[in-house]
């Protein structure tokens, strides 16, 4: 990763990265130098020099009544890292108080179903880590049910490669109806067939107050669309419960045998 990538994910801004890497590669340096190296204003400057300062990467000092600032030595970025981990650390016991009283809020806001779509397998991600996250903090059974159509479920997990993983070390179950051949058997999960010849048009998952949709684009991209509604998602896992009492426990091959028998 390049140094401006890597001090951008630290926080800094570009004009922040222009100054400091003018200070690391040049050495000690006046306002006006600095204003002229990195063509920027000397008020700006100012201002960034300060900023830089609070954080620690950069010194002052003076010199025939003059003020020359100077980078401090990079293993300051460390501390940096290591500030911003403690105030998210804080932050997040902050908000783990807060949740209780915000979930009431949530629960009694007489909100309107959300609707969201997503693009993308970077889209597809965000919502299989919403059912691990949902999944995870659910009070009930932690179990969800999936719609699994063949010809879609390669395209979900490609580059989410330990979902499994994760959902089996965080204990949540899943049930599977199958839409088309294949599909593992993972722990944790049992699966059920509704039909081997080709797979669904859309892959659905069921999870908490929510279901989510998944199709594919004319490039073979997936799509998703999030439906964030208690009552949408008991009708949902009221409808996938009957189905599923009513499909037998059969692997594919005994379905195939009977298929031929008959």
């Amino acid at each position: 990763m390049e140094i401006p990538h890597v001090l951008q994910s630290l926080g800094f801004n570009d004009k922040e990265i222009r100054v400091y890497l003018s200070l690391l590669t040049g050495g000690s340096s006046s306002v006006r130098k600095l204003a002229n190296d990195t063509d920027l204003n000397r008020g700006t400057v100012y201002d960034i020099l300060k900023s830089l300062q609070k954080l620690g990467v950069v010194g002052v000092y003076q010199k025939h009544k003059k003020q020359f600032f100077m980078a401090e030595n990079p293993d300051k970025l460390i501390d940096v890292v290591e500030h911003r981990e403690r105030t998210v650390s804080s932050l997040k016991r902050n908000l783990a108080d807060l949740l209780p009283e915000l979930r009431s809020l949530y629960a009694h806001g007489g909100r309107k179903p959300v609707v969201k779509y997503y693009e993308g397998a970077k889209g597809v991600n965000i919502i299989l880590r919403d059912v691990l996250t949902t999944m995870s903090g659910h009070p009930g059974e932690k179990l969800y049910r999936v719609y699994s159509s063949v010809g879609i479920r390669q395209h979900l997990y490609r580059e989410f490669a330990d979902f499994t993983k994760q959902r089996v070390e965080r204990r949540i179950s899943v049930r599977a109806i199958a839409v088309g051949e294949g599909g593992d058997e993972r722990p944790l999960s049992e699966r059920r067939w509704l039909s081997l010849k080709e797979g669904a048009p859309t892959y659905s998952i069921i999870y908490g107050p929510k279901v989510a949709f998944f199709s594919l684009d004319d490039n073979t991209e997936p799509l998703g669309i999030l439906i964030e509604d208690e009552r949408v998602a008991d009708t949902e896992r009221m409808i996938f419960d009957h189905v599923w009492e009513t499909l037998s426990i059969r692997e594919p091959a005994d379905m195939e045998r009977i298929a031929s028998v008959a």
